[in-house]
């Protein structure tokens, strides 16, 4: 996975592209895709935070797994798509 750094400057955005990105969002085909880069976000994020932790993106899918199974997060549906 690659990741060009950018400014992301929803601000400026013009309604065409922030309709864009909302349609990209509901989008159930791309959810994977997503769901893949927070993972990776946040095990980057936790390795920046904390050097020398054990992080990848297989242990925080685990750990989100986890906190589903036990009930400490819930989601709740909205139009049949997850916000």
């Amino acid at each position: 996975m690659q990741f060009q750094g950018t400014n992301l400057d929803f601000d400026n955005l013009s309604e065409d592209e922030l309709e864009e990105i909302v349609d990209y969002s509901e989008d159930e085909d791309t959810f994977a895709v997503r769901y893949a880069l927070a993972c990776h976000v946040i095990a980057n994020l936790i390795e920046e935070f904390e050097p020398g932790a054990l992080s990848n993106m297989d242990m925080v899918d685990f750990t989100i797994c986890k906190m589903l199974i036990d009930g400490y997060i819930s989601i709740e549906r909205k139009n049949e798509s997850i916000h």
